[in-house]
């Protein structure tokens, strides 16, 4: 029902999306991105779900790492969720931990969808920045059709750049959570032209738990596939 259906994607008839299919185990021959941007803010996004963002200036004040590299697509932006009762846990989109099930993406004009579905849980990913001002927005819609109650954790990593690259910068970035405003913030005050900025991330919901700490998260030698994080009990 697609046009110009390639065995992984199309666009659909309005010509308003491309929708991109992958079963288990298929990836597409090269990321296949979509640029989400206004004025002051922008990301790039791929068919995975990897991502990167910055403000300003795409190649000076990356917020998010960006990674040249088209096979293993890899990025900073990370998204889980896991049962709490089974501790096994999925990614919403193909990367960077994979279900066992077939993901659709849907690039359109100004966002991106994915959708996927595992275990009677369905998520729909949105991504996408507001229009006028220096944000970026993911929501992601959980529905439960399995027969009875799920208790579910929704996890996100954002790894900080706040300049061109992150091993420059990853001396100089500073976080910390500030309880009243619900928010991390992080600054880098030795990034000359951006220097005053101070990058932000905030979650809609009251209960949470935050840690800045990369290596905490990841543990030793720990990877965006299978974090230390997501096997705590």
């Amino acid at each position: 029902d697609l046009i110009f259906y390639n065995d992984i994607g199309g666009f659909t008839h309005d010509g308003r999306e491309y929708v991109i299919r992958m079963k288990p185990g298929q990836v597409t021959p090269a990321p296949w991105v979509n640029i989400l941007a206004n004025a002051k803010i922008g990301s790039v996004v791929s068919e995975s779900g990897s991502s990167y963002t910055w403000v300003d200036n795409a190649h000076e004040y990356r917020l998010t790492p960006w990674h040249n590299d088209p096979v293993g697509d890899p990025g900073g932006e990370a998204y889980y969720l896991r049962d709490e009762e089974t501790g096994h846990f999925w990614s919403p989109t193909p990367l960077p931990a994979r279900g066992n099930g077939t993901y659709t993406t849907r690039h359109g004009f100004g966002y991106s969808v994915f959708e996927y579905a595992q275990n009677g849980i369905h998520t729909e990913m949105w991504t996408y920045v507001a229009s006028d001002s220096p944000v970026k927005f993911v929501v992601i819609k959980v529905h439960n059709r399995s027969p009875r109650s799920r208790r579910l954790s929704l996890t996100g990593y954002w790894e900080w750049v706040l300049g061109q690259w992150r091993h420059t910068n990853l001396m100089h970035v500073v976080t910390e959570f500030d309880a009243s405003a619900g928010a991390v913030f992080a600054r880098n005050h030795y990034q000359r032209e951006f220097a005053g900025k101070t990058a932000f991330v905030s979650v809609s919901e009251p209960h949470r738990s935050v840690t800045c700490s990369r290596s905490e998260f990841l543990g030793r030698n720990g990877t965006l596939s299978h974090p230390a994080a997501m096997s705590q009990t």
